[in-house]
Order: C-alpha cells, then sequence, then structure tokens
C-alpha cells in the first residue's frame, strides 16, 4: 500500500446497503480535515444517493444502478483520482475499477473469520467494527478524530421524550416479534412519551395507541433521517435505520436475534447497548435469514416485552 499526502481527488465504492452506506460517513469528513482542498466522490446505489447527497465533505455522489455501470465505469477507470477506496469488494465494485491505475484500496472483509462464527462457533479475541476497518483502507492518509458517522446534522436537544422505534429488518431473523413491539409502543404511550415509528409501507404493526406517530411508508430516506434525528432514545433491530441513529448521535437500545456483536456491526461511536439471548446457535447466518434454521426462533422468542422495557429505563438513567 502506497502513501500519499498532497491527496486532491478521492473516490469511495459503497453501493449497498442503507446501513453499510452510512457506515462510511465519517471518512469524508476526516479526509477533508487532512485534506481540506481535496474533492471527495462517493458511489452509492440510488435509493441511498440523496441521503448522502447532502453531506458538505462530499463533492459528488454518483448514483448507479444497472443501467449506467459500463458509463460509471469508464468514466473511474479514465479518471484522475489519487486514491480510490473500494469499501464494497464485490464483482460491481471490481468493474468498476479493473482498468484503474492508480492506488486502489479494497476492504478485507474478514470473509473467513465470519464464516468460522457461522458454521464452527468460532469467535475472534477481539471485537472490530467494520467502522474501524473502512477505516484501516486509509489510516496511513488520515488522522482519525474519535468522532462517529455524520450525516449533516451539527447539534441535538435531547428533552428525553421522543422515543423512534425501527421494529422492520429485512431478514427475518432479526425482527424481533411485532406483537411485542406493539406492546412495548403501548406502554412507553402510557409513560408519557412520543414514540415514532420508522419503517417501510409493509410495516405489520396494528394494535396501538392512538397517540403513536407512524411515520411506516409515508417518509422518504431523508425524511425519515431528519425524524430520527428529532427522537431522544432509538430501539430497534439490527438494521440500516439503527446505524442512520448512530449517525445522528441518538442513543440507541438494539435488540440483536441472529446478529452478534462480534461481526462488528453495532451502532458505531455513540451510546448504546445491545439486547440479546445468549444461546449457542447465535449467529445462523453472517447476513441474516429468512427463517430460523432450527425451528425455535429462541434468539428473539426468548426477549421479552419486560427485558427491553425494563433495560430502556436502566438505560435512560445510565
Amino acid at each position: 500500500m502506497s502513501t500519499k499526502y498532497n491527496l486532491k481527488k478521492i473516490l469511495i465504492i459503497r453501493i449497498s446497503s442503507i446501513g453499510d452506506v452510512v457506515l462510511s460517513t465519517h471518512l469524508p469528513r476526516l479526509i477533508k480535515n487532512k485534506y481540506p482542498g481535496a474533492i471527495v466522490h462517493l458511489v452509492t446505489n440510488s435509493r441511498v444517493a440523496p441521503l448522502i447527497a447532502r453531506l458538505e465533505t462530499i463533492d459528488k455522489v454518483i448514483s448507479i444502478d444497472s443501467d449506467n455501470r459500463a458509463k460509471i465505469a469508464d468514466e473511474v477507470n479514465n479518471s484522475d483520482y489519487d486514491v480510490i477506496l473500494d469499501l464494497q469488494k464485490n464483482s460491481i465494485s471490481a468493474s468498476l475499477t479493473e482498468d484503474y491505475k492508480g492506488d486502489l484500496r479494497v476492504i478485507n472483509k474478514f470473509r473467513k473469520q465470519k464464516l468460522e462464527m457461522v458454521y464452527l462457533k468460532k469467535f475472534p479475541e477481539e471485537i472490530i467494527h467494520v467502522g474501524e476497518r473502512y477505516l484501516d483502507t486509509c489510516r496511513d492518509l488520515i488522522q482519525d478524530d474519535g468522532r462517529g458517522l455524520d450525516l449533516g446534522f451539527n447539534s441535538h436537544s435531547n428533552k428525553n421524550r421522543i422515543i423512534g422505534i425501527a421494529p422492520e429488518a429485512f431478514h427475518k431473523t432479526k425482527r424481533w416479534l411485532q406483537n411485542r413491539y406493539e406492546e412495548l409502543i403501548n406502554r412507553l404511550i402510557n409513560d408519557g412519551y412520543v414514540v415514532r415509528i420508522f419503517g417501510s409501507d409493509k410495516s405489520t404493526l396494528v394494535n396501538l395507541t392512538e397517540n403513536v406517530e407512524n411515520f411506516c411508508g409515508k417518509l422518504s430516506l431523508v425524511e425519515t433521517a431528519e425524524k430520527i434525528y428529532e427522537c431522544d432514545y432509538f430501539i430497534s433491530n439490527d438494521t440500516g435505520l439503527m446505524h442512520i441513529a448512530s449517525a445522528c448521535q441518538i442513543p440507541i437500545l438494539a435488540i440483536f436475534g441472529s446478529s452478534v456483536k462480534e461481526l462488528g456491526f453495532t451502532p458505531y461511536r455513540v451510546k448504546h447497548e445491545i439486547i440479546e439471548h445468549d444461546i449457542w446457535c447465535r449467529p445462523c447466518s453472517h447476513i441474516g435469514r429468512g427463517f430460523c434454521p432450527l425451528g425455535h426462533f429462541k434468539c428473539m422468542n426468548e426477549i421479552s416485552v419486560d427485558d427491553v422495557y425494563n433495560r430502556f429505563k436502566r438505560f435512560k438513567e445510565n
């Protein structure tokens, strides 16, 4: 890996998914801190692009899809980027840089280590967050300021009243039971909190008090981030919205089912706690599954409403 200290133009590639892209948002800030005049571009997917475009630390967000992939590859390979950071490391990102002759740095995804956790239940002695692995691609180029993720929100006034809830996740084994979320939300409403629910129009929450603010399926991703930023606490599954809350510096209580902390995707550099049921079969996948392979789903079934409700009350007081 070569070292350069007068960087003028840098490209970051992180195409998917929402959480993974948000987990890269500290890098542009650190690059700009060290090289104020540098130009930073980022390649990502069209859904996340509007959210990332609001960052002042990124000069250009390049939205990629199947129709323009060849055009973007041609632009990248004929560019004058001093450094390209490939944080995606898949066939698509490889195709974008296959003819690039400059300083290309590709993330180490530690795939063997992840598979050992899933199939051998062999866990690393040290937990290394994916946000740190992103930094490992360019530590010689930047100076870490110790701050967390960045979505352009500058300050936050905590009034201890608004709780954001993200009850969904793409993979079923990452979803705490919906009826338990409903009971938890109703309890929090009865305690006088303002509760905001975030998610898609596929949300299955139905038995809710009228006082809840249900934004499921009603907001764009940018609008969702803005509403999350106004929250004082966030209770969530392991999902992309959890990482948006991290970037907003909202204290997070995260419920992990098939996920484990050792995979490196906990809330990053923000106050948080993880609620999990320690059972031998976790993780059953390094990304999540559509079903419990053993059929019992104990990792989520054995986390009760009392577990989450009482943990939140303690979390809030600390």
